[in-house]
């Protein structure tokens, strides 16, 4: 019989999707309003969360504090990964190309070669060799790319930008070639960009909000209603705030990893 947990002694820095589908989120979250029970998340007995993200986010965003588990007697850190990628393969939402890629991209960085990648995730070996091979390619060329930028926007020699990222130094000379300034200019852009787009939809929301507060004045709506409107842009910024977690909690579970794995 299932047991229940705190949401918060969970540990969910185990991640074998690129990212969650928040629209499949929602859906789950829907069902648990209305009363629908989903089926009990997997962890180990270390509260790691091996299969079960999306339904705790739904859970989250209706506020439930608790949820049902079971447990499963996994330790082994690529034991866990392949677990968990395996749950994805027989659940109602399968891993996309790139979730797969991820997790191949785990493996290889704990040193897995293409047969037990294939073994541990129960994939044709001529599948797996392709992946892994297409995620060595993609990682080294993005450790070229990272080293380049090190020379350019923070003082590093070639040699010492190719040794701390584990890049091909010739290849992070052809990279540089005068471009590396651009990268900056890319980054200015986007935060320009998002600032702008925060700045829009906080004006849109304003004027909604006043449109709003216009129209309980003048008796054509009810309190509830404007109780309603405020509650659902509340989730809906709790939402956008769970989603940024969840990305830069991504992102600082594989920053640690700047090497590039040998070919198997």
């Amino acid at each position: 019989m299932a047991k229940k947990i705190a949401i918060k002694e969970l540990k969910t820095n185990l991640f074998v999707r690129s990212s969650l589908d928040q629209d499949w989120v929602l859906q789950l979250a829907e069902l648990i309003e209305h009363g629908v029970k989903l089926p009990p998340i997997k962890i180990n007995k270390d509260k790691q969360v091996i299969d079960g993200r999306h339904r705790i986010e739904a859970y989250e965003l209706n506020n439930i504090t608790e949820i049902e588990y079971e447990l499963d007697d996994i330790s082994d850190e690529k034991e866990l990964i392949a677990a968990a990628y395996r749950a994805n393969c027989g659940g109602s939402l399968p891993p996309r190309a790139q979730d797969t890629e991820h997790v191949v991209r785990l493996l290889l960085a704990r040193n897995e070669n293409g047969k037990t990648i294939a073994d541990l995730l129960g994939l044709p070996y001529g599948i797996a060799r392709k992946l892994a091979a297409n995620v060595r390619s993609k990682d080294e060329r993005a450790a070229v790319q990272r080293a380049a930028m090190a020379v350019t926007d923070a003082g590093l020699t070639i040699p010492q930008a190719a040794e701390q990222y584990h890049a091909d130094e010739e290849k992070v000379r052809t990279a540089l070639g005068g471009k590396g300034r651009k990268h900056k200019k890319g980054i200015e852009e986007m935060q320009r960009g998002l600032t702008s787009q925060h700045k829009t939809l906080g004006l849109k929301n304003a004027a909604l909000l006043r449109s709003l507060l216009e129209k309980y004045e003048d008796g054509d709506i009810s309190v509830r209603q404007v109780n309603d409107i405020f509650e659902h842009l509340e989730n809906l910024q709790k939402r956008q705030v769970r989603t940024l977690v969840d990305w830069k909690k991504r992102f600082h579970a594989s920053n640690g990893k700047s090497a590039v794995p040998k070919a198997a």
